[in-house]
């Protein structure tokens, strides 16, 4: 029997203040609120988007990214990689450009309004990415991890000074 593989063309485009994550043309996902000066500002948070941080204590990459993060993401690779080869998450979560697509997916998979302002925007994003998906609603002022990232995602965003 011969093995036949699919491939996903997969396009983001980020326009008019949003995210647009493409997978075909019948799928388009997108994200409210989520910019290119979010996807900035959740890199500067994560590692001060140091494009050159490679895996320390089980993250990696400029945006601080873990194995159970790119999981939840559906373990995006770099192209014509495979998910199953022994770092495949890590070149990815080092590539900035791959890495952006892992947030997205993992953005996509759990975002929503975890400040309760009734708004889904970065303030969210930045805390599903430090509070994990399924737990976003802890305020962050909560520990000196999240006073950091905190601090860094205020000097990163214009419409919080």
């Amino acid at each position: 029997m011969e093995k036949t593989r699919l491939f996903i063309i997969v396009t983001i485009l980020i326009t008019q203040g949003r995210v647009v994550f493409n997978q075909d043309e019948n799928s388009i996902l997108k994200l409210p609120n989520l910019d290119r000066q979010c996807m900035r500002c959740l890199c500067h948070v994560a590692t001060e988007c140091d494009l050159t941080k490679g895996c320390d204590k089980g993250y990696c990459g400029p945006y601080k990214i873990s194995k159970l993060y790119w999981k939840d993401a559906k373990e995006v690779t770099l192209p014509d990689d495979d998910k199953e080869r022994a770092g495949a998450y890590e070149d990815c979560s080092i590539s900035y450009q791959c890495a952006q697509k892992i947030v997205l997916n993992y953005i996509a998979k759990y975002g929503r309004d975890c400040n309760g302002d009734g708004v889904t925007d970065c303030d969210d994003y930045m805390m599903i990415n430090f509070n994990g998906g399924y737990q976003c609603h802890p305020p962050l002022n909560r520990s000196d991890a999240g006073r950091s990232w905190l601090a860094r995602y205020k000097a990163c965003n214009p419409k919080l000074r």
